[in-house]
Parts: C-alpha cells; sequence; structure tokens
C-alpha cells in the first residue's frame, strides 16, 4: 500500500468519524436522553473515534501478518480467530453485566456481533468466502478492544455513542482495504504489459 492510499484511508476514517459522531449522538439521544456533552465536544470525539479505529486497524494488519507467520495452516488460524472473538464477546457480556445504568448485559455484544456479521457479509460479497472468519474477528476483536476507554465510563450511553463509531469506522476501513489492494494489483499488472 502507498503512502497516498494510506492517506486517504487516514482522513476518509477520520472524516467518517466526524460525521458519523453528531449522527451517532442524535440516534443515542433519541434513546437515552441528553448526553450532557456539547455539538463541539461530539465533533472533537468524532476524531479521537476515527483515528483510534484507524490504529486499531493497522495494529490489526500487523498481528494478521505475524500471526499468519507463525501458524501457517489456515483452518488452525481460523479456529483460533473464532475462539478469541468469543472470548471477547464473553469478556464484553460480563463488564457489561458489572456496569451500573447498562440496561441488559446482551444489548452491547449483539449490537457489535450483529454489525460485525452484516459487516463480514458485505465483505464476503466483495472478495472471497475466506474473509469471513477474520472480517467477522476483525470487527468483534478490534472494536471491542478500542473501545476499552469507554467500557470504563458508568454511562451506557457514552459507551454506546463511542461503539457504534467505531464499529462504522471499522466497517468502511475493512471495505476499502481491498479496493486499495486490488488498485496495486492492477498497477503492477500493467507496468508487465508495457
Amino acid at each position: 500500500m502507498t503512502i497516498r492510499k494510506m492517506f486517504f484511508l487516514f482522513w476518509t476514517t477520520v472524516a467518517l468519524g466526524i460525521v458519523t459522531a453528531p449522527l451517532a449522538s442524535l440516534f443515542v439521544k433519541l434513546i437515552y436522553g441528553s448526553l450532557g456533552v456539547g455539538f463541539t465536544s461530539i465533533l472533537w470525539a468524532g476524531v479521537l473515534f476515527g483515528v483510534v479505529a484507524q490504529m486499531g486497524f493497522f495494529a490489526y494488519l500487523v498481528f494478521n501478518m505475524v500471526a499468519k507467520g507463525f501458524i501457517r495452516n489456515p483452518y488452525v488460524y481460523q479456529a483460533l480467530q473464532l475462539l478469541a472473538m468469543a472470548g471477547v464477546l464473553i469478556w464484553l457480556f460480563q463488564i457489561s453485566a458489572e456496569k451500573t445504568g447498562t440496561p441488559g448485559p446482551w444489548i452491547l455484544p449483539s449490537v457489535i456481533l450483529g454489525v460485525a456479521w452484516v459487516a463480514a457479509w458485505f465483505k464476503v460479497k466483495a472478495t472471497t468466502r475466506a474473509s469471513w472468519i477474520p472480517a467477522l474477528f476483525f470487527m468483534v476483536v478490534a472494536t471491542v478492544l478500542e473501545a476499552i476507554p469507554s467500557l470504563e465510563q458508568n454511562s451506557f450511553p457514552m459507551i454506546l455513542l463511542m461503539v457504534l463509531v467505531l464499529l462504522v469506522c471499522n466497517t468502511w476501513q475493512m471495505m476499502q482495504l481491498h479496493r486499495l489492494l486490488e488498485s496495486k494489483e492492477e498497477d503492477r499488472q500493467k507496468s508487465r504489459t508495457r
């Protein structure tokens, strides 16, 4: 991936965070009432969430590359991803159960898993069936790990706000990756034919 494409992914993810944060805050306000945060703070939160999503995405790419180097069998690697994903969802359920003000400990894991399922389905439609488990793993595990700062809050609306913005940003990045890499392969093929 070229620097130009990395900048494109970075700035579009941050812009998406800026646009999504106010929309997500309106959605959360409709359900839970006022968040007690001004519009400017919501915009800055969108910038922060976009940057956090971007850091998580590149951390996942590095982790994936290293893990594939150690675990050569793709079936074993996918099984380990499913186990890790299940462990993270169980941990999230336990954290949600301990929080006061959480309407139900199953809501947050269900939202994350539901959005991840839909995003992984679109990823498979855009690429190959082999991308199903990695896409699901990234959407669940990366989103939960990126949302850890908000999980320490005792305000479920604020947790939900961060999780919703992270889910949108992570979906965007995941769906852009194959497009950016495909264009790199096309550039290589064009240079070979010249």
